[in-house]
């Protein structure tokens, strides 16, 4: 039995592996004969012909599926089927969730959808359990669709391992591109060490997706994993993408122990909450935590409220002058046109993006199973329906193009968006020079002021807009400017 693991995009967007298929193609792995690899196209730089060629021989295929690339995947398990009817298509992810139904209805090339955890249904799948034994999947029976119980949540994560070996050609030159160019010198690797979020922010879906609950590595696997990672691959610099890192302070604390008995030598980067206190960021900072990166979202105390972060202005300041007291390099994570905010609200915003060394401020995106989401539909505003519609952006903005109550048009966001970016660089040369390197900071710097510049006018922004898609503005913009 030959079973493959697919990120499908084609044609870029994913900047790191799928860590969900390495814990499911390791798990397959190390409990089954059947033979697995996992397939990142836009990391390997290989096309659609390429990973249908590999499709042909094979009995299964998993298909991750994010909100953003779901009708890459709808038309790639289309093209899988055609070439291969035999092979058992199943499609899982962040997307599929509380949609398993009505992609089944829609998606007739889709065989099972996976909910939620999915490593012991993935085995029971390919070890050839019949479909009505097996919990967390949703299948088409003949003519009907069939929703099977949830599976119950391992409580120990240590049991579920990520074996590099199946990805790490596709990552071995893989680099952190937010943090200063003397970290990115070193081997780096992204990392997981847990499973959920402990938080109920109604943007996010990660509480509905893992049932409410967090879990986390025990620390000493955690730091067993990093240290075998260490001497395996010589990794200088892990990036850790959990939504919370290890969740409470005394597991800080123990984890900086063990780092510090292991006598690893390492950069890390982390996510933390805001309001994470001086003594555990010390200590973090003591043992390699040379970045952290936290969810401030917004710089208004009414939108924080709205969207339950659970937090206040007064704690980010507060946590930005902690971090920035202990020497990190920090980046904040940012949205614009949320629910309910005006242009005020975005001021506010834009008023601390100068304060961080790195930001990354996104447009508002509805997502399925998320609160806000699901007031859209108790109001009747959305339909689950609108997952299968054609439409320009993959992605589903929040603004008046395509809601009567937002408060913004797309154009206007898309040009605050790049006014943000371009306001942050101009407020940090030396940042810029930290990320890019000295000479190649220097340069940049002056471009990006004079059109930083030009966009401080709403006037001039309208006109940069009429001249978007002028090859060599977009190339200045998009090459120089954001790296």
């Amino acid at each position: 039995m030959k079973l493959l693991l697919i990120n499908p995009y084609f044609h870029g967007g994913a900047i790191i592996p799928s860590l969900g298929l390495g814990f499911i193609g390791t798990y397959i792995k190390e409990n089954s004969d059947c033979e697995v690899e996992v397939i990142e196209p836009a990391l390997q730089n290989i096309t659609e012909k390429d990973v249908l060629e590999k499709v042909m021989s094979c009995d299964f295929v998993g298909i991750t599926c994010y909100t953003e690339s779901r009708f890459e995947v709808f038309d790639f398990a289309k093209a899988v089927k055609t070439i291969n009817p035999k092979c058992t298509v199943v499609l899982g992810g962040a997307h599929v969730n509380s949609l398993d139904k009505m992609i089944l209805e829609h998606c007739l090339y889709v065989d099972i959808v996976v909910r939620r955890e999915g490593e012991q249904s993935m085995l029971d799948i390919v070890s050839g359990k019949p479909f009505s034994t097996i919990r967390g999947i949703t299948y088409r029976h003949c003519n009907t669709i069939i929703q099977n119980s949830d599976v119950t949540f391992e409580s120990n994560i240590d049991k579920f391992k990520y074996d590099y070996s199946l990805v790490y050609d596709q990552i071995k030159n893989w680099k952190d591109y937010e943090v200063p160019k003397e970290i990115q010198k070193r081997n780096a690797i992204p990392f997981i060490a847990s499973r959920g979020c402990p938080y109920r922010c109604t943007f996010c879906a990660s509480h509905e997706l893992w049932d409410k609950t967090y879990r986390t590595l025990s620390v000493p696997e955690l730091v067993s994993r990093m240290k075998h990672l260490v001497d395996t691959y010589n990794i200088g610099y892990f990036r850790f993408y959990d939504a919370i890192f290890l969740g409470n302070e005394s597991k800080i604390d123990e984890f900086c122990e063990l780092i510090k008995l292991n006598n690893l030598d390492i950069s890390f980067r982390i996510d933390i909450k805001v309001g994470t206190s001086r003594k555990s960021l010390q200590k973090l900072r003591d043992v390699g935590c040379d970045v952290v990166g936290f969810g401030v979202e917004s710089g208004s105390d009414k939108i924080l409220k709205r969207l339950n972060k659970g937090i206040t202005r007064a704690k980010i300041e507060e946590t930005i002058q902690i971090c920035k007291d202990l020497g990190f390099w920090i980046i904040g994570f940012f949205m614009i046109s949320l629910p309910d905010e005006t242009k005020e609200d975005i001021d506010k915003t834009f008023e601390l993006l100068k304060y961080f060394d790195e930001v990354n401020v996104q447009f508002f995106k509805v997502h399925p199973n998320t609160g806000f989401y699901n007031e859209l539909v108790s109001a009747g505003k959305i339909t689950d329906n609108v997952w299968f519609k054609s439409m320009n952006d993959a992605e589903f903005y929040w603004c008046k193009d395509n809601f009567d109550s937002a408060n913004f048009y797309k154009k206007e966001i898309d040009l605050l968006l790049q006014y943000s970016t371009l306001k942050h660089i101009a407020s940090h040369p030396d940042a810029l020079i930290r990320r890019h390197g000295r000479l190649k900071g220097t340069l940049l710097y002056p471009i990006s002021f004079i059109i930083y510049l030009i966009f401080k006018s709403e006037t001039n922004r309208n006109m940069m807009w009429k001249l978007r898609n002028i090859p060599i503005l977009k190339r200045v913009f998009l090459k120089l400017i954001r790296g």
